[in-house]
């Protein structure tokens, strides 16, 4: 792979200049990124397709990008860093990183680039392996990471994963094993194989739930879909607790606040460093494999959010700007 010269005046990148279908997005040419004194430049291998990236696309989450066009797309990605800043330190020109840059500044920044610049704080060292594949990993790792330190899995566990295939969760199945948790599984049949290959205990079919016999069986329930939520927090012992990273479970986060039994928490993942040297741990040791549902190229990122958008599908859908 030939990385882009910095002699060049320009690289390709994503952007969008109204809210809308898939279709709006379009790849331009914009001036070649420099980095600040904290920043690195990374040359982008590939970044993944996230719901938020879509949701945002789509204008339904102006609350988080504003309505100032044009606006970029792209929140997780794995690259080689090309420039460092004057004051970064611990990283150097040339080395595999990966990195998450978070939603505070949605829409005004975008991973589906040639090129970008990074605050050096969002990025960390990047495992070996195919360096394309890692950037499935970064933002759902960190979710799924996140998630379970608020639960308090660990050794011994038994939780309850829902859309346990999806991108989220065939990540936090793998940790949830690497943490020494039993894992049980809220998936379609299509996906047992998968599942039964990363170790899970059981599998419920989401339209054939036991749901009398499931009451109060677990201490940690992790939701990734937004359904089912008052009844998937009857499956909480009253001493444990839930976690959703739907923004469907919002109102119920709320109310479980204020009402007796298990707590309900959202969680809305955060850039962490620490987060992806853990991350990385994972992968050197075997315990982490990234699961690849697509690959587009940059030229068809349209074609990815669409599929995103299209349904639950089985890992996650990357764009290979490689």
């Amino acid at each position: 792979m030939q990385e882009p010269s910095r002699r060049r005046e320009e690289v390709p990148t994503v952007e969008y200049q109204a809210f809308g279908p898939p279709a709006v997005l379009q790849v331009i040419p914009v001036a070649v990124p420099t980095p600040g004194p904290h920043d690195v430049v990374v040359t982008v291998a590939a970044c993944s397709v996230n719901r938020l990236d879509t949701a945002a696309r789509a204008g339904r989450q102006k609350f988080l990008t504003g309505r100032r066009m044009p606006q970029r797309t792209g929140l997780d990605f794995s690259g080689t860093i090309v420039e460092v800043g004057s004051h970064v330190e611990g990283l150097r020109e040339g080395q595999r990183v990966w990195g998450f840059l978070g939603t505070q500044h949605l829409g005004a920044h975008g991973a589906a680039a040639v090129q970008i610049t990074v605050d050096a704080g969002l990025v960390a060292p990047a495992p070996s392996g195919n360096l394309t594949d890692l950037a499935a990993l970064p933002l759902a790792g960190l979710t799924a990471g996140q998630a379970f330190d608020r639960l308090g899995v660990g050794s011994g566990s038994r939780i309850l994963i829902t859309g346990a295939a999806g991108g989220v969760g065939s990540v936090a199945v793998q940790m949830a094993r690497a943490r020494g948790a039993v894992v049980d599984t809220i998936a379609a049949p299509r996906y047992a194989d998968l599942l039964q290959r990363q170790g899970v205990a059981s599998r419920c079919d989401p339209h054939a739930i036991p749901w009398t016999r499931m009451t109060g069986q677990y201490q940690a329930v992790l939701d990734t879909t937004g359904a089912h939520l008052w009844k998937l927090r009857r499956c909480v012992a009253r001493t444990g607790a839930m976690v959703t990273i739907s923004p469907a479970g919002l109102p119920m986060s709320f109310l479980s606040s204020i009402m007796p039994g298990p707590s309900v928490s959202f969680v809305s993942v955060r850039p962490s460093r620490d987060g992806l040297s853990a991350l990385a741990d994972l992968v050197e040791t075997g315990r982490l494999t990234p699961i690849i549902r697509a690959r587009f190229p940059l030229a068809d990122i349209a074609s990815a959010h669409a599929m995103v958008e299209g349904g639950h599908g089985e890992g996650k859908v990357i764009v290979d700007v490689s």
